[in-house]
């Protein structure tokens, strides 16, 4: 089989070589992925208004948490016990399908409620489409965790493209056709049918084994507490626009909806891609408690490294950018572009250290720090968007990333013995330089020439800052940026030696 060959050539190259060429994968489907949707994002502010945004925003406050209770942590269960996976791949196949028939009654169920909670008739329409994918999307499941435990990253990277590329393209012709917040629901159902078919056909699942009780309890039991804190977290994710949806009308929605998908974009691509690396890799080093410590501090390291500078580009492009492409249509979303771009990286590391915790199997301290996080977060929403509405908002939950991801990440970090100095540095020089080159970029667009145009100033601000991070961490952090070379720099390069070596390791 496949996945079987698969494994012998990551345990003939090394867990270290798998888990890099992984990361360089995923790496270049980030890119690629932000590409597409960042002219996906561009061609959908033209074609629709942002009452569109607003309306699939809220009903995606339906769909995101009712697909973290459909998920119930079978998958991170299953990868616990990848060394015995074909035992334990037809009672997880069943949970997650029964959980997902579930979980689409659910939503068919609460749509009304939806539509009257938020004064929207057409959620109703909208969650029941979206309900139809939920059962199908469970179908991939348990064929995902054989393939990222086997750790063919370049199978995922290659599909995470494919299916970016569809839904993007997908959505823009829908809405082309004048489907309005159809056009976002419409091709999800679709590709989770995709999916499942090449995920099947890639590592097909033995469900036909007969399997006992006992499996079943083991698994849902589990479950349990990462299935709370998925829950939870799904819950915080969709709380601003739970609390907007009651204070404010569509279009202020839709602005909001807008900007956090553009500033989130480049932290949720990134970060959950060095997820789906990590987590098997750190499952396999769970004997040796300090490898895997060091090796998730160097890859916070990796990653805090990228993601800063990029969000901070993100929010100093954002005024001149959008007024560039569409004159004032879109010139309210700016603020919030800005203020979340300068918070949500700071939740970047925090995704890591959380896939630690799961990778030693301390699932009730994620569900503490998940607990904990949820009146801390609606607290804070609520009193922003009560004082300055969508603004307000903006503002408590640039704050709450800025401030509670750091502290949990902080806190599990010490606890497996990482030195506080370390800890913070991952805050702290990323946040310096980027501020100091992005920041430079931003001021020199201001000079008596450039300012009166918005194309200057992009060019400006992009390549001041684009040249000038690089040089600070190549003075300040010669080891960081020795790495980011190693790792990146000669990424073209590197393929023709990744085949030859996966060539002679068959």
């Amino acid at each position: 089989m496949a996945g079987q060959e698969h494994g012998r050539t990551i345990r003939a190259g090394g867990l270290g070589r798998a888990a890099t060429s992984g990361v360089l994968w995923l790496m270049i489907q980030s890119l690629a992925a932000r590409g597409i949707g960042f002219v996906s994002q561009l061609a959908l502010a033209w074609l629709l208004t942002p009452a569109d945004f607003g309306v699939i925003g809220l009903a995606y406050t339906v769909f995101g948490i009712a697909n973290a209770l459909v998920s119930f942590g079978v998958d991170d269960v299953l990868l616990q016990r990848q060394k015995a996976m074909t035992l334990w791949s037809a009672p997880a196949f069943w949970i997650c399908l029964s959980l997902g028939t579930l979980g689409m009654a659910g939503m068919l169920v609460a749509a009304p409620f939806a539509a009257a909670w938020y004064h929207s008739p057409e959620l109703v329409g909208l969650i029941s489409a979206l309900a139809i994918a939920t059962p199908i999307k469970t179908l991939a499941t348990v064929p995902s965790v054989r393939i990222r435990a086997d750790m063919n990253f370049r199978f995922l990277a290659a599909y995470n493209t494919f299916e970016i590329f569809a839904l993007q393209l997908g959505t823009i012709f829908l809405a082309w056709l004048g489907c309005g917040a159809y056009s976002f629901a419409i091709p999800i159902p679709v590709l989770a049918v995709i999916k499942a078919g090449l995920f099947w056909w890639k590592a097909p699942p033995r469900i036909a084994r007969t399997f006992r009780k006992v499996q079943v309890r083991y698994i849902l039991g589990s479950s349990t507490t990462v299935f709370a804190t998925r829950t939870i977290i799904e819950i915080v994710n969709q709380g601003d626009y739970i609390v907007l949806g009651l204070i404010a009308s569509h279009s202020v929605v839709g602005l909001y909806f807008f900007a956090f998908r553009f500033s989130a974009q480049p932290v949720r691509m990134l970060a959950g891609n060095f997820i789906n690396v990590l987590l098997p890799a750190f499952a396999q080093l769970r004997g040796d408690p300090a490898r895997q410590t060091e090796a998730a501090l160097k890859a916070c390291r990796l990653l805090a490294y990228i993601v800063v500078p990029f969000c901070f580009l993100q929010a100093a492009l954002a005024g001149p950018g959008l007024h560039f492409l569409f004159g004032t249509r879109w010139s309210a979303a700016v603020p919030y572009i800005q203020i979340l771009s300068m918070g949500l990286p700071f939740d970047a590391v925090s995704w890591i250290t959380g896939s630690l915790l799961s990778a030693r199997r301390e699932f009730r301290l994620g569900l503490m720090f998940a607990a904990i996080s949820l009146p801390l977060f609606f607290g804070m929403a609520i009193v922003g968007g009560l004082a300055d509405s969508a603004f307000g908002v903006a503002i408590a939950v640039g704050l709450y990333y800025f401030t509670y991801p750091p502290l949990c990440s902080l806190l599990i970090l010490r606890r497996c013995g990482v030195a506080v100095p370390r800890v913070l540095e991952l805050y702290i020089m990323p946040f310096v330089l980027s501020a100091v080159a992005i920041g430079g970029g931003y001021l020199a667009s201001f000079l008596p020439v450039i300012r009166a145009y918005d194309l200057s100033r992009i060019i400006v601000i992009g390549g001041v800052g684009c040249c000038l991070y690089p040089v600070l961490l190549f003075l300040l952090c010669r080891d960081v940026f020795d790495q980011l070379a190693q790792r990146f720099g000669g990424m073209l390069g590197k393929f023709p030696r990744l085949r030859v070596a996966a060539a002679s390791n068959g």
